[in-house]
């Protein structure tokens, strides 16, 4: 496998460019939406991942979730939900940055397939801090 990883070519200039931008989109969801296509110009080969969100975010404001008002990172997860393959999420106390998510998790596919080998699932999975809910619940 390293073998020949090193006879690929280093990623151009322009491409790292590119994806520096596409990581430091962050935003409400909508505005974060409209960077990412506007990104994807440069790389098309996100599109398809970029219409998946947008699907999502419809079938939230379907379900009545307001999606003018949700944050979205894309680099959310990059060095705290390594194993997730997939959306990732993350709920916060808006009015307290300093505690940790309230719940969080995402889609984990490859993680599945790796232990139960072609008989791997698709899989979801989080976190939910109950002492924190009820802290949170509680005023305090």
């Amino acid at each position: 496998a390293l073998e020949t990883e090193r006879s690929v070519p280093p990623l151009e200039a322009e491409v790292i460019g590119l994806i520096d931008a596409l990581l430091g989109i962050r935003g409400k969801a909508p505005s974060a939406l409209a960077e990412l296509r506007e990104t994807a110009s440069g790389l098309p080969s996100i599109l398809p991942a970029i219409e998946l969100l947008a699907a999502r975010f419809a079938a939230l404001d379907a379900l009545g979730v307001d999606v003018d008002l949700l944050d979205f990172e894309v680099s959310y997860g990059r060095t705290n939900l390594e194993y997730y393959d997939g959306f990732v999420f993350g709920f916060f106390a808006g009015h307290r940055p300093d505690l940790p998510p309230v719940a969080s998790g995402g889609r984990y596919d490859a993680l599945s397939r790796a232990i139960g080998g072609a008989a791997g699932r698709p899989a979801v999975g989080g976190v939910l801090r109950p002492g924190l809910m009820l802290n949170l619940g509680s005023g305090s």
